[in-house]
């Protein structure tokens, strides 16, 4: 069989469907990808991927391989987890995920005064809606605005979070504030990949109201709000502090939801992963006010 150090380039073609996509998984260049696929091939006598218009697919002999290339990446992750897991030291990196407007704009700051005070402790955050695997080391740990589903991680319930219902004040004054079933007004919603979250579904319930624009990220919800093309559910945290925009429909009226740190049980003994989840629960439960909406906040 051939090694990890190669089945690791088969796997991530095979995911992504393309080279490009799986260099930046992997983080080198394209041509790396390219020639450590081809000197693959060459190695093993037959071509694992066939190239169509929709990207590289496995061929019959790629397919065989790939769950013999998965148990090697589930070895892999083991191994390294277990050597992570060792570590008593407040040093190395930790990698948090988050969704994006949670991840920028309020675990940021609280990622900075953690590296003040642990300044040995490298960090790093991807701010993005989509779900990363913790089994398979997409990151160390997880923060969610819902109850994680995967199994064999642990779970840490850190606060609530409200949302409410934001237009700018510019709309209000040319549409007026609305009623409960926002008849007549237009809307910022979720697009369809996230049409089943809390929000998403209170608001699709709102049979009066005209979509105006479509997105599937917070920050982007937030600017349209701003803009003024339309009403928009924000959390609160995030829109309180934004001098243009008015709250038209309060917290206690909309979906209430959950904050939860996840860790794999692999690496939450390591001392600079147990360091990092203490003190952003801790930075969680602290400003649990805001989160609520109970202390709207002004930016200077």
């Amino acid at each position: 069989m051939f090694p990890w150090d190669d089945a690791r380039f088969f796997l991530a073609v095979q995911r992504t469907g393309s080279l490009s996509a799986a260099a930046r998984q992997l983080g080198v260049n394209q041509s790396t990808v390219g020639r450590r696929l081809a000197a693959l091939e060459e190695s093993l006598g037959t071509r694992l991927f066939v190239r169509t218009a929709e990207g590289y697919v496995a061929s019959a002999a790629g397919e065989r391989l790939v769950a013999h290339a998965e148990r090697m990446e589930e070895e892999a992750i083991s191994l390294a987890r277990e050597a992570t897991g060792e570590s008593s030291s407040l040093v190395g990196t930790v990698r948090v995920t988050a969704p994006d407007a949670f991840g920028a704009v309020f675990l940021v700051p609280v990622l900075a005064e953690l590296h003040a005070r642990h300044p040995q402790i490298e960090l790093e955050i991807i701010a993005e809606n989509r779900i990363f695997n913790l089994t398979k080391r997409e990151a160390d740990m997880a923060v969610r605005i819902a109850r994680p589903r995967e199994p064999h991680v642990v779970l840490r319930h850190a606060g609530d979070l409200a949302n409410a219902l934001y237009a700018s004040k510019a709309y209000v004054s040319a549409r007026g504030t609305p009623q409960a079933d926002l008849a007549g007004h237009e809307v910022v919603a979720w697009d369809d990949a996230f049409s089943q979250i809390d929000e998403a579904r209170w608001l699709a319930g709102r049979k009066g109201a005209k979509v105006a624009l479509r997105t599937s990220s917070t920050i982007a919800q937030l600017r349209a709000a701003m803009s003024g093309i339309g009403l928009a559910v924000l959390p609160c945290y995030l829109a309180d502090p934004e001098p243009e925009l008015v709250r038209v429909i309060q917290p206690e009226n909309l979906p209430r939801r959950q904050i939860w740190l996840a860790v794999h049980p692999d690496v939450r003994h390591a001392a600079r992963i147990r360091a990092a989840s203490d003190f952003i629960v801790e930075a969680i439960k602290a400003r649990s006010a805001e989160l609520l909406g109970k202390r709207p906040r002004r930016r200077a």
